[in-house]
């Protein structure tokens, strides 16, 4: 890419931001997003028209790109710093491709703004939020196949998840740019070195727990989408995607939720939100914490010594088991009644399939790459912070796609408040069965 972006944007901090659905979805959250993450939310409508540059040196030469025209429509509820990042990729791709103009809205309640514009013609041609919303976006006939373009030369680079991420019963809707998952996040100057098994993180936890000083093992914010890594660590699981049935009373879930409980919970400050989670470690009142990319800019604030690793595999009767949190893959999705699709279509797929651009993304905002010659790049495996959290990925279980999952969110929600009433006490596996009924009560609308 051109060095102009390169020198603007290498000198700032790098900076985390959400989505999703679970975790991540562009940046910010809409009032209707039915998952249970902590994110930041713009607060404010805004219209980006991207222009045409002047010519730069480029890493694409102008014969070799296939161009679009006319104008491409793109809906998001990015943060600014994010914001600032794809206006100039696009300024690079206008000045390679000058008949298309880049145009990005801001809409803080996307998902809401797109229900009701799509159906009455009003919509973008694109929009960008995390996988987790195309089976109920593709059920309400939201979202345009683009499964002519969608080849095996187009996929091949990229890694299974993401290519997993973009269809649903059968058609392709979108196309993958980035991934992200929690990992665990451990101040150095604390924790010399990461803890490799469960084993050794417990020790740390003891050493550090003084609640009669203010002082906890860990931080580690108690909702469905955090403790997702150690629910389904031994084989459990919330939702299957392929069945579309919960899972909370399988015997292996209900093992997670007794080890978080057992193993975790006694080294915890006794309030499970985000903010009085995240800011124990800020505070170094705790010697780790878990938490997910859009994180990293308060700590880094903070200015904590801090390194990012997976969190490490449980022993059991001989056997590891890796925590499986979940992970969603932010996406470009072309909405139904799309105006511009031949133009769209070709911006995206230079965008997620070029690796400058993919790379730009990593250094700049602390994106986890999902294309494969990125993730094996030399300068992308020497950043810890992007090592790290990409190695986190690997062990993520894909946030589930069915629409039926909105049901699953409340129910597990529920099920761990239950639990928190009196967690040293709590009869775990009625509870989740308890919960496991009320959730196939709500899928069936009874």
């Amino acid at each position: 890419m051109r060095r102009g972006i390169l020198t603007l944007f290498l000198v700032g901090v790098l900076v985390f931001s959400v989505v999703a659905s679970g975790c991540i979805g562009g940046g910010g959250t809409t009032t209707t997003s039915s998952s249970p993450t902590a994110t930041s939310s713009s607060s404010s409508t805004q219209t980006t028209t991207t222009t045409s540059s002047s010519a730069s040196a480029t890493t694409t030469s102008t014969s070799q790109m296939e161009c679009g025209s006319g104008t491409v429509v793109i809906w998001h509820n990015m943060q600014p710093n994010e914001l600032q990042v794809f206006q100039s990729i696009a300024e690079e791709y206008m000045a390679m491709c000058p008949n298309v103009n880049i145009k990005f809205e801001q809409k803080p309640n996307l998902e809401d703004a797109l229900k009701a514009a799509i159906p009455a013609g009003q919509g973008p041609d694109l929009f960008i939020w995390a996988h987790d919303w195309i089976g109920k976006f593709a059920e309400a006939g939201l979202l345009e196949p683009i499964d002519n373009y969608v080849t095996d030369n187009v996929l091949k680079d990229f890694a299974s998840m993401a290519v997993e991420a973009i269809q649903y019963k059968g058609h392709y809707y979108a196309m993958p740019f980035a991934a992200e998952t929690v990992a665990l996040i451990y101040n150095k100057d604390m924790v010399k070195e990461p803890p490799k098994t469960f084993d050794e993180m417990k020790a740390i936890m003891e050493k550090y727990n003084d609640p009669n000083n203010g002082k906890y093992g860990i931080a580690w914010p108690i909702n469905a989408y955090f403790i997702s890594a150690i629910a389904q660590a031994f084989g459990g699981y919330y939702f299957n995607d392929k069945t579309e049935q919960p899972g909370l009373d399988n015997a292996k879930t209900i093992e997670g939720f007794e080890f978080f409980f057992k193993n975790i919970w006694p080294y915890m400050a006794p309030t499970g939100d985000y903010n009085s989670q995240q800011s124990l470690f800020l505070e170094k009142k705790a010697p780790m914490m878990v938490n997910g990319p859009w994180s990293i800019a308060s700590v880094k604030k903070a200015g904590i010594n801090f390194g990012v690793t997976p969190l490490p595999p449980i022993t059991m009767n001989g056997k590891s088991y890796w925590p499986r949190p979940y992970g969603g893959v932010k996406l470009f999705y072309f909405a139904k009644g799309i105006k511009n699709k031949e133009a769209a279509w070709k911006f995206v797929k230079w965008f997620t399939t070029t690796p400058d651009v993919i790379k730009q993304l990593a250094l700049q905002l602390g994106y986890i790459p999902v294309l494969k010659p990125v993730l094996n790049d030399t300068e992308i495996k020497n950043n810890p912070v992007i090592y790290g959290f990409g190695q986190a990925v690997q062990h993520a279980y894909l946030m589930p796609k069915s629409p039926k999952m909105g049901a699953v969110w409340g129910g597990v929600g529920d099920a761990i408040n239950e639990i928190l009433k009196n967690p040293e006490n709590a009869d775990i596996p009625a509870i989740l069965k308890k919960y496991q009924e009320e959730i196939l009560k709500n899928m069936q609308g009874g």
